[in-house]
């Protein structure tokens, strides 16, 4: 017995040293694997955030019958938009938990701290994620109120979002506008034809989008849905408001690259917002294609949605980039010999080793986490078409988008161009101020 329990206790041992040593060669070996460098981070940190949002999608999509065999779902819910917005819920706050844990540390502008220790953030990700399916029931009531946070804390993805807008426009135009300006004097009229070719496209999407929402959202019923006679109205009337400004001669003066394809750009995404407020409704005045159980209208939504966030979050690693400086390169000289006559009989010989400084940021760091926190929380109302969860402690719980969801999208689009017309009007009340 004392020999048996001797092997085993040997076994054991190498059996945990073996683990340990494999655990350990598994962790150098990925750590190596995955690139250094504060553009291989942001590429990292971007990879992470799809993949996640990806599996949110199919959670929210086809994942219900798995869902209802979960002790933590079953015992709630009742329909099939209530599992799949739980489990949204569930994905997204583990995601924008740890952007705000990272956002935190690194106000302390430690840079191996962000461009690093990707196995251990990988672990926090996934296993948060894992472990959120396995909460007790009451953990629920949790996740309802979430909801209501993200719900707020989208608005300020959205304005984000229009704030990379407004710059990716007035970018476009003055690189365009500039282009046009060199080939003019050749006498190439190609980016000319570009710039109005575009320009008219995307004002006549805008304009289209702005009549299919009077056919389909007020139609032969405009007395009771005035609310979306209103601000598809308001909207329309804002667009050719600073469309028109945006050629003002007092803009044109201090903005000579100010044109019609900053306004374009703009009309086309509060038309968009517009879209997705009124079709959140519920009721008659919602969406129209949400008849024999289709889901057109949210699909829609859902798909432009989207795609502004991947061009978002690639914009913000743009962003980043473009404001930042690479680490500065020292090289240092060292000796070889200590003996100077030995130096004077061999020559001196020194070699070069060049040592960078990796503690310096190389842009902010938790400003670039905020938006990737604000935009997780932000999938979770895409996914979930802006629904929460009403009554979640009793036996039939409502999940539905409800007015405020409407508003915070009417709203938003309202502060877009008003972002837009600040831009306009900003050089001329303070023209003593440096706007390039």
């Amino acid at each position: 017995i004392f020999a048996k329990t001797v092997m085993g206790c040997c076994i054991s041992c190498l059996v945990c040293e073996a683990a340990s040593c494999a655990c350990g060669g598994v962790i150098s070996c990925c750590g190596k694997a995955i690139p250094a460098g504060a553009f291989a981070g942001r590429i990292i940190y971007t990879i992470i955030f799809f993949l996640v949002s990806f599996v949110a999608w199919l959670f929210n999509s086809w994942a219900e019958v798995w869902f209802r065999k979960i002790s933590v779902f079953k015992d709630v819910c009742t329909s099939g938009d209530c599992f799949g917005t739980l489990a949204v819920y569930r994905i997204s706050f583990v995601l924008a938990a740890f952007h705000l844990i990272m956002a935190v540390i690194t106000i302390a502008k430690v840079r191996k701290i962000q461009d690093g220790f990707w196995i251990f953030k990988l672990l926090f990700i996934v296993g948060g994620i894992v472990g959120s399916f396995f909460l007790p029931p009451d953990s629920n009531k949790f996740f309802g109120v979430y909801g209501w946070i993200a719900l707020f804390a989208s608005a300020i993805f959205i304005i984000v979002q229009l704030i990379y807008l407004v710059d990716f426009a007035h970018g476009w135009a003055e690189n365009w506008i500039a282009k046009h300006e060199d080939a003019e004097i050749e006498g190439d009229k190609r980016w000319f034809w570009a710039l109005l070719g575009v320009t008219g496209v995307l004002f006549l999407v805008a304009i289209t989008g702005s009549i299919l929402l009077y056919v389909f959202f007020v139609g032969k019923t405009s007395e009771t849905c005035g609310t979306n006679t209103a601000v598809i109205t308001i909207n329309l009337a804002l667009c050719v408001l600073i469309s028109f400004g945006s050629i003002h001669p007092k803009v044109q003066e201090v903005n000579t690259k100010s044109g019609l394809l900053q306004p374009a750009v703009i009309s086309l995404y509060c038309t968009y917002l517009i879209f997705s407020a009124v079709n959140s409704q519920d009721g008659p005045c919602g969406n129209p294609f949400n008849t024999h159980n289709s889901e057109t209208g949210s699909n829609i939504s859902m798909a432009v949605g989207a795609i502004f966030t991947i061009l978002a979050v690639i914009y913000s690693n743009l962003n980043a980039a473009s404001y930042s400086e690479e680490p500065a390169v020292v090289e240092e000289k060292q000796p070889l010999k200590e003996d100077a006559d030995a130096d004077v009989e061999k020559g001196s010989s020194t070699e070069t080793t060049t040592t960078e400084e990796d503690d310096a940021p190389t842009y902010s760091y938790w400003k670039f986490h905020l938006v990737f926190a604000a935009g997780a929380m932000y999938i979770a109302m895409l996914f979930t078409d802006w629904s929460t969860i009403h009554n979640i402690g009793s036996p039939d719980p409502e999940v539905s988008s409800g007015i405020v969801a409407v508003w915070v999208k009417v709203v938003s689009s309202w502060v877009c161009i008003a972002l837009y017309i600040w831009t306009l009007v900003a050089p001329i009340v303070l023209p003593d101020r440096d706007w390039n």
